[in-house]
């Protein structure tokens, strides 16, 4: 064999064996231990988070059941997405370490901790809405696996948002030949208004000692906009450190101050961390989450997992903070998701190892650089191949050396390079990423400003406003209007809150209000884009089709609304059936937006409708582009050819919680735009509950009298559980079917419309028409006497007492009973309904908690004490309601020994009440965290009773609260639970 010969073989076999196997994607079942939830809740929801409905049951009983899992694998790690429990990232491992770098919870635990309650620690949660944790976050999501052409592999993870319309999709990749993953996101407000904007992504990382969280600031707000020093508190203590957190109770530290891309965490033993990186324009927030690592927030580990210990929590958001709205006091505001606009960008995530510590991170990976005494030692942990030159430039930009690096991924290299005498390198470069040499940390911080400027007046039209204009963006409308009818009181002209009002107006089906507001605004600015977008918006709700396109064609020359206001055009035209306009101004608006999903709709409607098959492919191909499981695309080519085929394809991938919200989406969707026959035929091919089945009447209403007439019928004859509309659109088909038919139930359904967008007075009158009539369904009587504030608590009772004797066994309307025989005073007849539910199913530590502050009420506390030693709280984040009962039953326990002059056992009984027992839920916080000025003044009038005068002086000079002696004792220790009447209604 010659030797070139030889050669060339050897150089072949180097490059099969370097080439990279294809990633891997399958789906599997998997067996977890699982603590489930259940009992959804029948009653409407508040506004807050309706149209969805609460689940309020959990277990401490855990069972084997099986899970769908999607595993996304190639040489270096291996990620896990659990697709029925919200589609988030279980966990990630690396390969070469075997460790994971996600929390990694070994059963599923479900509590009480999220928006609608059900809550499971561990991996990355995506939340985007109003608030984390969001309505889909225990839940089916749709999904769908692919195997790239490049040998990536990715999981689509989808869900429409109820509480803003939006809908979100997240494509989960993983390269072949890269050790990290990315999670790109895009979300699209698909409506004509502004809705809240909120998206953070949650990961779990193992809490222990020797954590360390890598987030360069000087900085930290909390969620009301404070702020703090990081990582040095004023104590001195470093709380980048996991251990040096052992203090005060659990901590929120959204970290800023940095131009930094990137998070994490470093565990020191182990010489193992995991990162997060994003460009910082994508992702400004930065958040660590700790459980108070006393008693208080230890319990949350065994209430969350079995054995995998506890976790904290690394975050990433769009916005610096994760405001409440006290921050709207502050610089860190609300912002809003504009009409038809779309969000999208881009994480990555990965490990890394063998660094013996940490200094940045980018795309390539993590890298410990120490420059020490003319020799620059740098130690990189790549997540992708490296082939490249690493260079050093100088403080005068020019080059002092350069190496050529060679590595695998998560193969640790250490470079030592000697640096000549009198250079001071400053910059390195390696495969086009730009790193910064500086020790001193301080040049690199940000002069934003953090408080808000001195003299700033919130009680102004303008500072009114801003209120108004966040309560708005966080779903709050009630105290919206209330703010900006008090900012309209100080101005009455004032511009931003006239046009925030004929939002208000839209929001609540005030059409006609809405345009008077409008026209207001617009004598005073005739150019003004809001105003005239909105203008627009409450015309065309009116049929003034001129003053519709006026509106619009005003609001296209302010740049913020040109992409919304030529929406809005297209979709009036294709409605007008002026599909050359239409088609026109959808294209304009992609000039603007070039992935506005509702121009792209339209437009493949459009060249559907005119027979244009290019077009047709192109829209198609970009909509596909941006979410491959966009139900729109599928049901056009199911329409299009009506093939068994089709119509699989087409259902098959709507796998949410809820299906049906899908299908009206979409139904609502092309009948928005005049296409009625395309919103029958997705309807027909949904599932039919009764808001289906009205639609569908509605629907027919022209073009089949007859079969409008039986699905009306169907519709009458169909049950109502959990049938929750929301939409304006809906509200029009249950007026039309309400004039149709008598029946109460498209009164009632169009009443939880009017309800939900603060029109009580409407569904109050809409319930009222059928007063007297026999209804078989308990949530109407729950409705009905929560609307009417002026009804006497008798009248509310005699309806309450009809939902209890339709469904007897619903401990919730028994539990709305109690709460009423409470009210009017007669807790003896309240404790009867709540021992009859107890006693039924003594796990529901709901009904527990309310018999057990009844019998205090009652003045029954050797029975409050008795129930509480058997009660079994599973808590909500953030609960101490159970503690609070125990400690009060205590201490009035201790109160009546002491006034029998039983001074011994009113002692055993004072120090039981400094107890924190786990069956209550509620850990014990640190003892700096604890005032216990009740229990000191009970043993101080003890002993003073007694005779003691020592022993009671001792303890009264223990009590920080000098208002508090024997006087006000009583009533103080009345007061920890015996707050303002709470009403149900």
């Amino acid at each position: 064999m010659n030797r070139s010969y030889l050669v060339f073989v050897l150089n072949l076999i180097t490059c099969f064996a370097s080439a990279q196997q294809n990633a891997k994607i399958t789906e599997t079942i998997k067996k977890y231990v699982t603590y489930p939830f259940s009992d959804p809740n029948p009653i409407p929801s508040e506004a807050k988070i309706y149209p969805y409905f609460r689940f309020d049951g959990f277990t401490d009983k855990g069972a084997v059941k099986e899970w769908k899992v999607v595993n996304l694998e190639n040489d270096y790690i291996s990620v896990q997405i659990m697709p029925e429990i919200g589609g988030k990232v279980w966990t990630a491992t690396s390969k070469k370490s075997g460790k994971d770098f996600f929390y990694n919870n070994g059963v599923v635990k479900f509590r009480d901790i999220a928006m609608r309650g059900p809550w499971v620690s561990g991996g990355i949660e995506s939340n985007y809405g109003i608030i984390g944790h969001t309505p889909n976050s225990a839940t089916p999501v749709d999904y769908l696996v692919r195997s790239n052409a490049d040998g990536s592999v990715s999981c689509f993870t989808s869900t429409l948002d109820l509480l803003t319309r939006t809908r979100w999709v997240i494509e989960t990749r993983l390269e072949k030949d890269k050790a990290y993953f990315t999670t790109r996101s895009y979300w699209f407000n698909g409506t004509s208004l502004e809705q809240p904007y909120y998206t953070w992504m949650n990961a779990g990382i193992p809490a222990r000692e020797d954590l360390q969280f890598l987030y360069p600031g000087n900085h930290y707000i909390g969620h009301d906009g404070s702020t703090h020093n990081w990582p040095i508190d004023d104590q001195g203590r470093n709380l980048s450190y996991y251990d040096q957190n052992n203090f005060e109770g659990s901590k929120s530290y959204h970290v800023l101050g940095a131009l930094s891309n990137y998070f994490g965490g470093y565990w020191k033993n182990d010489d193992f961390g995991m990162i997060h990186y994003a460009d910082r324009g994508d992702k400004l927030g930065k958040k660590i989450f700790l459980w108070a690592q006393s008693e208080q927030g230890k319990i949350w580990e065994d209430l969350l997992t079995d054995d995998s210990g506890q976790y904290v929590e690394i975050q990433s958001g769009r916005l610096f903070n994760q405001n409440m709205f006290q921050s709207s006091f502050t610089p860190f505001k609300q912002t809003g998701f504009e009409p038809y606009n779309n969000d999208q960008w881009t994480e990555y995530w990965y490990p890394f190892s063998g660094l013996k510590g940490f200094s940045q991170a980018n795309r390539i990976g993590a890298f410990n650089i120490q420059n020490s005494r003319g020799k620059l030692t740098i130690k990189i942990s790549p997540v992708q191949p490296l082939r490249d030159s690493l260079s050093v430039y100088g403080t005068d930009g020019l080059k002092i050396t350069s190496i050529l690096v060679k590595a695998d991924p998560l193969e640790t290299v250490q470079i030592d390079l000697d640096i000549p005498q009198g250079k001071i390198p400053k910059k390195l470069k390696l495969k086009g990423e730009w790193m910064e040499l500086t020790s001193d940390k301080s040049k690199e911080y940000l002069d934003r400003p953090l408080q808000i400027t001195d003299g700033f007046d919130f009680e102004s039209a303008y500072g009114l406003y801003l209120q108004g204009r966040d309560q708005y963006r966080f779903r709050n409308y009630g105290q919206a209007e209330e703010k900006i009818k008090a900012s309209l009181s100080k101005d009455s002209l004032f511009q931003p809150a006239l046009v925030e009002m004929i939002k208000l107006e839209l929001f609540g089906m005030e059409y006609d209000s809405a345009f008077a507001i409008a026209r207001k605004a617009l004598s005073i600015d005739t150019y003004d884009g809001a105003a005239n977008y909105y203008y627009g918006l409450a015309a065309s709700e009116l049929s003034k089709d001129n003053d519709a396109m006026d509106g619009f064609e005003v609001a296209s020359l302010t740049p913020q609304f040109r992409n919304a206001a030529y929406t809005a055009m297209a979709r009036e035209y294709t409605k007008q059936s002026n599909f050359g306009k239409a088609k026109s101004y959808a294209t304009r608006s992609l000039e603007n937006q070039t992935d506005n999903l509702e121009a792209l709709q339209l437009l493949h409607v459009l060249a559907r409708i005119q027979g244009d098959s290019d077009a047709l492919d192109m829209m198609g191909n970009k909509i596909q582009a941006l979410n491959p499981l966009n139900h729109f695309i599928r049901f056009e080519k199911y329409y299009e050819s009506p093939t068994e085929e089709n119509k699989e394809s087409f259902i098959s991938l709507i796998r949410n919680e809820l299906p049906i919200e899908t299908f009206l989406e979409l139904a609502t969707w092309y009948s928005g735009i005049n296409r009625l026959d395309e919103s029958r035929t997705v309807l027909e091919l949904s599932p039919k509950n009764t808001i289906a089945l009205y639609w569908l009447a509605w629907l027919y209403k022209d073009a089949d009298a007859e079969l409008s007439k039986e699905y009306l019928v169907r519709a009458e004859d169909s049950t109502m559980e959990f049938n929750f509309p929301f939409r304006e659109e809906t509200a029009t088909v249950l007026s039309w079917a309400a004039q149709q038919s008598p029946s109460w139930k498209a009164d009632y359904l169009w009443a939880l419309i009017e309800n939900f967008r603060r029109n009580n007075d409407k569904a109050l009158a809409l319930l009222s028409k059928h007063d007297g009539e026999t209804i078989d369904f308990a949530p109407y009587y729950v409705k009905r006497a929560k609307l009417d504030k002026d009804a006497t608590p008798i009248s509310k009772l005699e309806l309450i007492e009809k939902a209890v004797q339709l469904e007897p066994k619903q401990w919730r309307y028994g539990r709305i009973l109690a709460q009423l025989w409470s009210q009017s005073k007669n807790d003896a007849k309240a404790i009867r309904v709540l021992e009859k539910y107890y006693k039924a199913d003594k796990t529901n530590y709901i009904v527990g908690m309310d018999l057990t502050k009844a019998y205090m009420l009652d003045d029954r506390y050797e029975k409050a004490e008795d129930l509480l030693s058997h009660l079994n709280v599973l808590p909500f984040e953030g609960a101490t309601d159970a503690h609070t009962y125990y400690r009060q039953t205590k201490l009035m326990l201790a109160y009546k020994l002491m006034e029998k002059n039983q001074y011994n056992k009113a002692l055993k009984k004072t120090d039981e009440a400094e107890a924190w027992p786990k069956n209550l839920g509620v850990g014990k916080p640190y003892p700096e965290r604890i005032n216990s000025d009740l229990e000191n003044a009970m043993r101080a009038s003890t002993y003073k009773k007694s005779g003691n005068e020592k022993s009671a002086q001792i303890y009264m000079d223990r009590v920080k609260d000098k208002s508090l002696d024997n006087t006000t004792l009583l009533e103080k220790i009345k007061a920890l639970s015996f707050r303002g009447d709470q009403r149900l209604f």
